[in-house]
């Protein structure tokens, strides 16, 4: 059997790129506190975080992202994402609340929102990102991959983080990959034999970012199989840290 490293650490500075911070309105989870979540991370050796709100993805966006800035107070390290339905929310509204607090990257969800991924509903929108220069998340269960891809060909120049994609988005992410080079990668799910090759062969190492998918998976995981995958030292800087850094600043 291959040995496992209880006592590991990361070998590089690590900036995850998904972490969900709160409440929810519809289950407990293990962890909720900006506290709580600062002391996985020092355990684990994870630096910094892009976090959002859980109450916001799941239930209501404007109080879920109020509700994140108390959470967070002024917490260092952990970084703010802000959640939008473009269906529903005033988008000079929402403009004036990124500026105001100086939030770097927006996460929508069109499944949980009830909206489809079309030009007529969030084209306005990633005008906007694309001007701002702000980076646009969408957890990859959240849409149908055509309309998100059709969409983005009309909008090349937002960048793009898929999040939470998993063996079941295979058929059609790679391809996306490879036709939208907007579109990056965030591999909290992705577990698959051989994963990180293929990855980097379809996307580059440019484009591809760790996240931990905290509290819902656990923080080390793929941070330990990243840190065995044989990649070289500067492709596993840019995963871990450097892409992220690129995108949200």
């Amino acid at each position: 059997m291959g040995q496992v490293d209880l006592n590991f650490a990361p070998s590089v500075p690590v900036f995850d790129a998904n972490i969900a911070l709160g409440r929810r309105h519809d289950r407990p989870v293990t962890s909720e506190t900006a506290e709580q979540a600062l002391a996985e991370m020092k355990r684990v050796g994870i630096g910094r975080a892009v976090v959002y709100s859980a109450h916001g993805a799941a239930f209501d966006a404007r109080d879920g992202n109020e509700y994140l800035l108390d959470i967070l107070g002024d917490t260092s390290g952990l970084v703010p994402q802000f959640v939008c339905n473009p269906a529903v929310d005033d988008i000079n509204k929402f403009a004036l609340d990124i500026g105001k607090h100086q939030v770097r990257s927006v996460r929508m969800l069109p499944d949980l929102g009830g909206y489809p991924f079309r030009s007529w509903i969030v084209g306005e929108w990633l005008e906007w990102l694309a001007s701002e220069g702000i980076p646009l998340w969408l957890p990859a269960s959240e849409f149908e991959p055509g309309e998100v891809y059709d969409t983005l060909v009309a909008h090349p120049n937002v960048d793009i983080v898929l999040a939470e994609v998993q063996y079941s988005h295979v058929p059609w992410v790679f391809p996306m990959l490879k036709g939208l080079t907007n579109v990056h990668v965030e591999i909290s799910r992705f577990v698959i034999p051989d994963g990180i090759p293929k990855l980097l062969k379809a996307a580059g190492h440019e484009r591809v970012l760790f996240g931990s998918r905290f509290p819902d998976s656990p923080m080390a995981a793929q941070l330990f199989s990243l840190e065995r995958s044989g990649v070289e030292d500067y492709v596993l800087q840019a995963i871990c840290a450097g892409n992220l850094e690129r995108i949200l600043y």
